[in-house]
């Protein structure tokens, strides 16, 4: 995971973007919402229209970047966090 993020911080380093790390929570949400719509309108019974055309792998592609550049603007390790979450939910288990 921490390869993925140092590929994310160069990316935006290599473009120039500087974002804010409120910019990338709306972006984050935004992401997650256009991954909800097409798996819903993906699914028979639910009526909408699919809007963004884009697959949900590369919908999902998008949002772990904006999570992984999220977490490089405000010092966050999501390897430790995903792993602290994952031994939290294995106890209780």
């Amino acid at each position: 995971m921490k390869e993925l993020q140092n590929k994310v911080a160069k990316m935006y380093k290599d473009n120039g973007w500087d974002t804010a790390p409120e910019l990338l929570l709306i972006a984050m949400q935004e992401e997650l919402g256009e991954v909800s719509g097409r798996f819903l309108a993906e699914h028979p019974g639910y009526k909408k229209s699919l809007g963004d055309t884009d697959p949900i792998p590369e919908e999902i592609g998008d949002l772990l970047t904006l999570i992984f550049a999220f977490c490089n603007k405000t010092g966050i390790n999501p390897e430790e966090w995903v792993n602290n979450t994952i031994r939290k939910e294995s106890k209780q288990g």
